[in-house]
């Protein structure tokens, strides 16, 4: 029994051996490179909240981003990828909400849209499973800087358009999210899903509180 145990340990620890040298774990041939990134994004605004009590006061939105990405190696399969990319999003207030403000009911909708740049950090690790076929998983923070957010309020009357970012400024220019995601890599060709949890208050000198989250779909090609 006890060079049964033995021989069973010589084998589990032989197996474990080869899967660290396997390269779906260790790829020798991995290799830095840059790829190219276009997303489709849902904007999912969090509560705007005071004192541990939140009310929901936006509807998911939608938006777009383009940009690029350099992924660098360090050891085995483990990989450090920054990037710089482009986005234009928009939500829109809940119609309770909009009727809140205009008891007239004049008031049709109440949109914001946001246009700006994102630097990620992602750390992830990949599985390579064929030459052709890599599945990877990563987190890490994201910046995001604001250039432009406007609030277009439209009515049955007149549409106005207000700058979020001015001199009497609703939101802050400047988040920073935590990402986490899949993606699987065919050749070149790029696929992922991830989500991104804003951690800070994007409410202006508020004594409330309120994030901006989003899930994204992306679509990409690695050089």
């Amino acid at each position: 029994m006890k060079k049964v145990l033995i021989a069973m340990a010589f084998a589990f620890t032989a197996s474990l051996s080869m899967l660290a040298q396997s390269s779906i774990f260790n790829n020798p041939a991995n290799k830095a490179y840059f790829g190219i990134r276009v997303a489709g994004e849902v904007t999912c605004p969090g509560e705007v909240s005071e004192d541990g009590t939140g009310i929901s006061v936006f509807k998911n939105g939608g938006g777009v981003e383009f940009g690029g990405i350099f992924n660098a190696p360090v050891v085995a399969n483990f990989y450090i990828e920054p990037g710089l990319k482009f986005y234009y999003n928009t939500y829109s207030m809940k119609g309770d909400f909009v009727g809140a403000i205009d008891n007239s009911s004049l008031i049709k909708s109440v949109i914001t849209k946001k246009f700006g740049m994102r630097i990620p950090v992602m750390a992830g690790y990949h599985f390579d499973f064929t030459d052709d076929i890599k599945v990877s998983v990563f987190t890490g923070p994201e910046l995001e800087i604001g250039f432009s957010a406007k609030e277009k309020v439209s009515s049955r009357t007149i549409d106005v358009s207000n700058d979020l970012y001015g001199d009497d400024a609703a939101l802050n220019r400047v988040d920073l999210l935590w990402g986490m995601g899949a993606g699987i890599t065919y050749q070149h060709v790029y696929f992922g899903v991830s989500g991104s949890l804003g951690m800070l208050n994007m409410l202006h000198d508020s004594d409330f509180t309120f994030h901006e989250n989003r899930v994204s779909f992306t679509l990409g090609y690695n050089f």
